[in-house]
Order: C-alpha cells, then sequence, then structure tokens
C-alpha cells in the first residue's frame, strides 16, 4: 500500500467581511485543490460505472429476455445496501477513510476486469451475472457511507451544500454522458469494452484518495462502543430526529417505486418502442439531462436544511407527473421527455434528501446516519426493481408505470401536508 501524506488538522479560517459577494465565496471552493481532485476523480470513476450499468442491464435482458431477471440484476447492484449498509456505516465511523477508500475500488476493478474476461471468454451466464452482480453491490454498499463521510472532509462547513450538490451535479453529468457512451460500446465492441472501461476507470479514483488531505479529527465515540451499540444510537437518532425522518421515509418510498422503474428502461426500449440498445441509451441519458438540471437548481438553493427538504417534496410531484405520462405515452420522443423529467424529479429526491441529511447530522453519526440514507434509497430501489419487473412481467409495463406514477404523487402530497402543517406550527409558537 502506498504511503500516504500526513493528515493536517482543519486550517482556520480568516475574518471575512460581511460584504463578500456570493460570487466570491463560490469561487473558493473551485480553488480549494482537493475538492478539483476529488471531483475529477469522481467524474472518471462514474462515468465507468454507468457504462457498466448500462451494459448489466443490456446483457440481462439479451440472455433472458425477462423483465423480472433485468429488475433482479439491477436490484442485486443495490440491494446489499439495504441490509448491509448499516453494518458499513458503523464502520464508516470508526475506520480510516482514506486507506478503506483504495482497498475498495481496487476490488470493484477487480471485479470488472472478471466481467470482462468472461464477456471475452463467452462464458457469461445468468449465475455468472447473478454473482457478480451480488458483489457489486456488495462493494457499493461499502463505498457509499465512505465516500458519503469523505465530502465533508474535504471542505468546510460553510461549502457543506455546495459540495454535495456540485458532487451530485458531477455524477449526473456522467449519467449523461456514460449511458450514451456505454451504448456506442455496445453496438461496436460488445459488453467486453464497456467492462474493461470501468475496471480501468478505477485506477484515477484511487490516485486521487491517495494524495488528497482529509481535515478530520476522528471521533473516539463510535470507536469506544460496540458495533451493535453504535448502530442503535444511530437509529435512535434518525428516529426521533423529525427531519431525518421525513427526508428518510419520502426518499426511501419514492425509490421503491419511482427508481425501480427507472431501472426497467431495457424493457421500454425493447419491448414497448423496438428501439434497442441504442433506444435504451437515449433513455438513460434523457434521464441524465433531467438530472443535471435538477441539480443545477439544487446548486442555487440556500445553505439550510429546510430548503432542500422544500426540494425533495416538489421533486417528488415532478416524478410522478414523469412517470405517469410515461405510462401513457405512444410515441418514443415522448417518452424521452418523460424520462427526463422523471429524472429531474428523482435527482431532487435523492440529492436534496443527502444534502438535508448531511447538513443536519451530527458530525460523530455522519456515517451511521448516511448509511441509512443509502440503504432506503438503493434498498428501495432494488426492492423496488424486483418487484416492479415481477408485476411488468405478470402484465403491461406502462400500466405499472401508470401506478408508480400515482403511488408518487400521493407521497408527495403527503409530504407537502406535513411540511406545511410543522410550518403552521412553527407561525403559532
Amino acid at each position: 500500500m502506498p504511503r500516504r501524506p500526513p493528515e493536517r488538522p482543519e486550517p482556520s479560517s480568516s475574518p471575512v467581511s460581511d460584504a463578500k459577494s456570493n460570487d466570491e465565496r463560490q469561487r473558493s471552493i473551485f480553488s480549494d485543490r482537493n475538492f478539483i481532485l476529488f471531483l475529477v476523480g469522481q467524474c472518471i470513476t462514474t462515468q465507468g460505472l454507468w457504462v457498466q450499468k448500462i451494459a448489466m442491464s443490456w446483457l440481462a435482458w439479451s440472455l433472458t429476455g425477462s423483465a423480472f431477471w433485468t429488475g433482479t440484476i439491477a436490484a442485486l447492484n443495490f440491494a446489499p445496501a439495504f441490509f448491509l449498509g448499516p453494518i458499513f456505516g458503523v464502520m464508516a465511523d470508526r475506520v480510516d477513510l482514506r486507506r478503506t477508500a483504495m482497498v475498495i475500488n481496487l476490488a470493484q476493478a477487480a471485479v470488472s476486469f472478471l466481467l470482462m474476461g468472461l464477456s471475452y471468454a463467452d462464458m457469461m451466464s445468468l449465475p455468472w451475472m447473478v454473482v457478480l452482480a451480488g458483489a457489486m453491490g456488495v462493494l457499493g454498499s461499502a463505498m457509499t457511507p465512505i465516500r458519503l463521510s469523505l465530502v465533508p472532509v474535504i471542505v468546510r462547513r460553510e461549502f457543506m451544500s455546495r459540495a454535495v450538490a456540485y458532487a451530485a451535479m458531477n455524477f449526473n453529468i456522467s449519467r449523461l454522458v456514460g449511458p450514451a457512451v456505454g451504448g456506442i460500446v455496445i453496438a461496436t465492441w460488445g459488453t467486453g469494452a464497456a467492462f474493461m472501461i470501468n475496471a480501468i476507470s478505477y485506477l484515477p479514483m484511487i490516485f486521487v484518495i491517495w494524495v488528497v488531505t482529509i481535515h478530520m479529527d476522528r471521533a473516539p465515540d463510535a470507536k469506544s462502543r460496540r458495533i451493535w451499540t453504535s448502530l442503535i444510537d444511530g437509529a435512535q437518532y434518525a428516529l426521533y430526529h423529525p427531519m431525518i425522518r421525513s427526508v428518510l421515509a419520502l426518499s426511501c418510498f419514492v425509490s421503491l417505486v419511482g427508481t425501480g422503474m427507472v431501472e426497467l428502461m431495457p424493457v421500454f426500449a425493447e419491448a414497448v418502442y423496438e428501439r434497442g440498445v441504442t433506444g435504451l441509451g437515449m433513455l438513460a441519458s434523457a434521464g441524465g439531462i433531467g438530472s443535471v438540471a435538477s441539480t443545477f437548481i439544487l446548486s442555487r438553493v440556500g445553505s439550510e436544511a429546510a430548503d432542500y427538504q422544500r426540494m425533495t417534496i416538489y421533486g417528488a410531484f415532478g416524478a410522478s407527473v414523469g412517470m405517469l405520462g410515461l405510462g401513457f405515452a405512444p410515441w418514443y420522443e415522448m417518452a424521452v421527455v418523460l424520462v427526463a423529467l422523471t429524472g429531474g424529479g428523482l435527482t431532487l429526491v435523492g440529492v436534496g434528501s443527502q444534502t438535508a441529511l448531511q447538513l443536519t447530522v451530527d458530525d460523530r453519526l455522519r456515517g451511521r446516519v448516511m448509511s441509512f440514507w443509502s440503504a432506503s434509497s438503493f434498498g428501495g430501489m432494488a426492492l423496488g426493481g424486483v418487484l416492479l419487473g415481477a408485476i411488468s412481467e405478470a402484465g403491461n409495463i406502462q400500466y405499472t408505470a401508470r401506478g408508480s406514477g400515482v403511488l408518487i404523487l400521493c407521497a408527495a402530497s403527503v409530504g407537502l401536508w406535513r411540511l406545511c402543517h410543522t410550518g403552521t406550527v412553527k407561525r403559532r409558537d
């Protein structure tokens, strides 16, 4: 393992004038070497991740022709987060973030190289896909709380909301470009080339994690307690905190019935619109366009957690409209627009909830609480992909989309009612 640079304490910030403009503050975050390095490394890695994601979905559909198995393979990439995410969250509050992140990235690269070898050898089968998708899911669920804990410790707290928003924008730009590139790569060179691209993309991030400076004072609380006790502490904190409880509930439900449906885009591309892998890449890229637009909106929001909580509710309304429309869309071109709207709404929910939590959570419990977010979001998406895939297998996938849209609309309405009720109570106080 390469020798890492010594940790440095967070430099004390110099006094700033109240007249300092927002533009100057925004420039200051991009003058931070750590944050720029992290963004570049994340951009490269997530490009490869989306290329591989498209390859896995397309390969599952090509091998089985089944909406159920397509949803199941997609779910295996996220299901471990539901069961193991909270445990990994406890570990994120106890381990060396740098060393752990490097090891996990190396392991993910190894799995992608194995996928590449099996594809080139024409030995890929459904059992292999199940095993390797599950392996990537376990590694991804371990990496998520580590990644979410890294962002806050490489920037000062006053830049937290912008750091999370720009990191999310970076991820969603990759979501815009990666699927389109993946579709071209698969159509031209096959799925093996797509897996190879993802495997190589982890190497720059490993280098970035090695050289970046992490400003962090490790809290002794989690280390001094048993894992189960630490997990209970985090769960009680999340359960009894009104903001965290509400945000987690909405993001989990929307992931279950909304993002789970998005995982079935290969079925829409081929079975509904007969557009093949290039059509799948276009649909996925349309979702990325909506996501980039949403993250740009989020980057202009204030720095209060309540602002981001409101954005999650607005996003749920947008996703419900897009999903309902997709359930009725007779033309592929209309579906592309509706997928963009759906992707934008789902991103407002996902990134808005993540940012609200990051701005609210106690630093000593950050890894655990953010692991609950990843477990509810990714676990909901995984379970939703399987359930909605099974429902679509028995009926028409567009009917399933309509039902998802109605359910998200109901959840958004409940969230808006609770928010208005809370605001009324506060005004009376």
